[in-house]
């Protein structure tokens, strides 16, 4: 392999885009990984500002028997702290340590909802059971990345009892496919209770991944440094086996008949093989078919009216703060993660019909009428808090914290404020209005000791990764999503129908996170290897 240098472009230097490039590098590949922006890491990154250290994308990882045997595979050391989830709705707070947590999770729910006791103890029992399941499919290490050839015990004692548990949990997961809020619908009539269960994930989230999330909540760690310390640990892997980066390279065009891709600035990278680790939007808009056969670019003309036609899921709106109190007032407050919620109401008709309607018919508005709405939506909605320096406490100033503070938000909102020319004033309301909220509540009169304040919405995240409607997880749930969506498939996911073009990350699975764009990382690397090693030199 090493003798015949097979070129590979990897477009998107994200986390599936780094993992592939490694592998590739690793094999002896001549590898160009190529990125849009003046960074490696895509959404994963950690940033500094006066000397506070915030991460953009996932607030931690989940391991999901995933990131720490791989990384473990590359050969990458690293260092990491625990990270203890915590729920919280109004002055109710619960650290999720073990599942054993979640019987103080339902007496809180109790707590707020008494008149609902016996559907809440329905309701436990299956978020129970489907954790159960969940707990076999995290638990065990992806065996791809464990050499079975130097422990035969290891393959009877553990790897076969364990694939037969974790064929019976795929099955039975299967059976709560359905959208959570149908399931949860089955069980009680109280939609204040069902939000205050789900309304952090995205619309129409299958049921499964959603209510297992509470075993998921004890598999997250965060990494010495920030998040973005793992990118720039597989960078550093990738170089140093001989692979080089361009930054700053916008990919406009692929020629598939050619074997190239083109640049903004015209410049060609000529490829035996291409992995696109970016927007899948983007590929198929930048392809041209001409020179292909007919039937090949009827598949790819196809694929890509699929594509096209979906939309991503949710965005995020995310408020950035530095606060002039020290780490321990947040410990003893909130802990260094948190999904809270101030209001036991829910967002109900604000996050549904009321939300529609503004999208549909945004131009009928007047601005005081979306400003109150999104008041509202701002007062029941649950918040992500993620606090870096109670996990590293190198991330922020001697006795100061900063803060992260987001909410799911969607993105064809901001694009019709931006458009209708009041997009600042619109953010600036949503720092305040949060800010706010967060005071009267959880952290009390935190306006006092803010010392600054910024923040990112849907358009920032659109523009800066490329990501379609902004999104950061891949495709909505509300309609089938255009690519494969079960475990058992996940190999497929990166084969497309261009020649000697694979795909990789987010946009290839549904659903998706760091884990699953890491694999599907490894598993376009692997059919590139294969392929390379059955052709003769």
């Amino acid at each position: 392999m090493k003798s015949e240098r097979k070129r590979v472009v990897v477009v998107g230097a994200g986390m599936a885009g780094l993992t592939a490039a490694a592998y590739l590098a690793r094999e002896g590949f001549e590898v160009l990984l190529v990125d849009k922006n003046d960074r490696v890491g895509g959404l994963v990154s950690t940033f500094e500002n006066n000397g506070f250290f915030f991460d953009t994308g996932p607030r931690a990882f989940i391991n999901s028997g995933i990131i720490k045997p791989m990384l473990g595979h590359l050969g990458i050391q690293w260092d990491l702290f625990e990270n203890v989830i915590s729920i919280g709705i109004e002055d109710h707070l619960i650290k999720i340590r073990s599942m054993d947590d979640l019987r103080e999770y339902q007496r809180i729910l109790v707590q707020l909802y008494p008149e609902n006791e016996a559907e809440i103890q329905q309701i436990i029992t299956a978020i129970s059971q489907i954790s159960e399941y969940t707990r076999v499919l995290y638990e065990f290490d992806n065996p791809n990345f464990t050499d079975l050839t130097k422990d035969k015990t290891f393959i009877f004692k553990k790897l076969i009892p364990w694939t037969f548990k974790f064929l019976h949990a795929l099955r039975k997961l299967n059976q709560y496919n359905m959208p959570m809020e149908d399931f949860l619908k089955r069980l009680t009539t109280n939609q204040s209770l069902i939000d205050i269960i789900i309304q952090h994930f995205f619309r129409k989230t299958p049921t499964h991944f959603a209510l297992g999330y509470f075993y998921v909540y004890l598999d997250y760690f965060y990494p010495k440094g920030g998040t973005g310390a793992l990118s720039k640990l597989i960078k550093e892997k990738f170089l140093g086996w001989g692979g080089k980066i361009e930054l700053n390279k916008n990919i406009v065009e692929i020629v598939p008949s050619e074997c190239k891709a083109v640049d903004s600035d015209g410049q060609a990278y000529p490829y035996d093989y291409l992995i696109w680790a970016a927007d899948l939007k983007t590929l198929y808009r930048s392809l041209k078919v001409t020179g292909l056969e007919a039937d090949t670019a009827a598949r790819i003309k196809s694929e890509s009216e699929r594509k096209r036609s979906s939309k991503g899921a949710e965005s995020v709106f995310i408020l950035y703060l530095g606060v002039n109190r020290p780490p321990a007032y947040f410990r003893q407050n909130s802990g260094e993660h948190l999904f809270y919620t101030p209001s036991r109401k829910g967002l109900g008709q604000t996050n549904h019909a009321e939300r529609i309607r503004l999208i549909e018919n945004f131009d009928q508005f007047s601005k005081s009428e979306i400003l109150d709405w999104l008041e509202r939506f701002l007062e029941l909605n649950t918040y992500e808090i993620s606090i870096p320096a109670l996990r590293d406490p190198t991330l922020s100033p001697e006795g100061k914290t900063g803060l992260m503070v987001s909410c799911l938000f969607d993105y064809p909102i901001l694009e019709k404020v931006e458009k209708a020319g009041w997009y600042d004033e619109f953010k600036e309301f949503c720092e305040t209005t949060v800010i706010r909220i967060l005071s009267e509540s959880i952290f009390k009169n935190l306006q006092e000791d803010i010392l600054f304040r910024f923040s990112a919405t849907p358009l920032t995240i659109q523009k800066v990764s490329g990501s379609s409607e902004g999104a950061i997880t891949g495709w909505s749930f509300e309609n089938p999503p255009p690519v494969i969506h079960t475990l058992k498939d996940i190999p497929k996911s990166v084969l497309t129908p261009i020649p000697n073009v694979y795909q990789a990350g987010q946009w290839v699975y549904s659903p998706a996170g760091v884990p699953i764009a890491m694999l599907t990382g490894w598993y376009a690397s692997q059919n590139i290897i294969k392929r390379a090693r059955k052709k003769p030199a």
